[in-house]
């Protein structure tokens, strides 16, 4: 939940708080058991584990990264228990948006900003906390208000994109096949082929997406002597690693941001 996956989650005491959907999810782990409490629309235990990528068989995944590109052990090992999340579409294409030529921190407190402008406040033992705004509400927003994100050059991205989308598009690209979801999602200003891989990733259930961003290019240089445009790398690394080039991505990420290889 804090690599770069996701940016709204929320740390107090140990206690991870994570808005999802219509639900604040209250998550914490002691040992290998996972503990959660819902506070708004319940949750249930499969839609969690559906989130947090619960149901994938990571022995599998990895047995299938290791046969598929000898070598690659060193990373996987390095990377154990990382998972691919399952969010919301509509919040996560928003989401990226805001992402470009941004650091983590900006794009969270962004985020956070819109979902206290116009999302609805849901009050947990932990404090209160925010939901993601629904697209009617999105759609409400003033100029000033959408001023006051102070988003850049990516308010131009975000006035059109609420102008042209609801979440019930954003659904039915996701129910796409991969070539028709990627090619729709570019459509979409400010979405770029990096932009359009993170969304199909993280919240369209698509395991094969690859996803290049600067640590990614270190990293595939690095290990695989690899170079050139984003194109070129999304398409290596997705020939490379194949089904689970997703998780691929994940784990070389990880790997590079930690100082392995180089990585600083």
């Amino acid at each position: 939940m804090k690599c770069g996956q996701t940016f709204r989650v929320f740390e107090k005491d140990g206690v991870y708080i994570y808005p999802s959907g219509s639900s604040i999810l209250a998550l914490k782990q002691e040992g290998n058991s996972l503990f959660y409490e819902s506070f708004g629309k319940p949750i249930s235990e499969n839609e969690v584990k559906n989130l947090l990528g619960l149901n994938d068989d990571l022995d599998f995944i990895n047995a299938y990264l290791k046969n598929r590109v000898p070598g690659f052990s060193k990373v996987i090992k390095e990377t154990l228990g990382i998972r691919i999340m399952r969010q919301k579409p509509f919040e996560t294409v928003i989401s990226f948006m805001f992402s470009v030529q941004s650091a983590i921190p900006l794009i969270a407190r962004r985020l956070n900003a819109l979902s206290e402008m116009a999302g609805e406040k849901i009050t947990t033992p932990y404090g209160d906390f925010y939901l993601f705004p629904t697209d009617r509400s999105l759609k409400k927003l003033t100029n000033s208000e959408i001023k006051n994100l102070k988003l850049g050059f990516r308010e131009k991205w975000f006035r059109e994109f609420l102008s042209r989308y609801s979440e019930s598009e954003i659904f039915k690209i996701s129910r796409l096949p991969f070539q028709e979801k990627e090619r729709e999602l570019l459509k979409i200003k400010g979405v770029g082929i990096k932009v359009a891989h993170c969304i199909m990733l993280f919240s369209m259930n698509e395991l094969s997406a690859f996803p290049v961003d600067v640590w990614i290019k270190r990293g595939m240089k690095l290990l695989f002597g690899v170079d050139g445009t984003v194109k070129k790398i999304t398409q290596f690394g997705r020939e490379l690693f194949g089904d689970f080039s997703g998780y691929a991505q994940e784990y070389i990420y990880y790997y590079i941001r930690n100082g392995a290889e180089g990585g600083t």
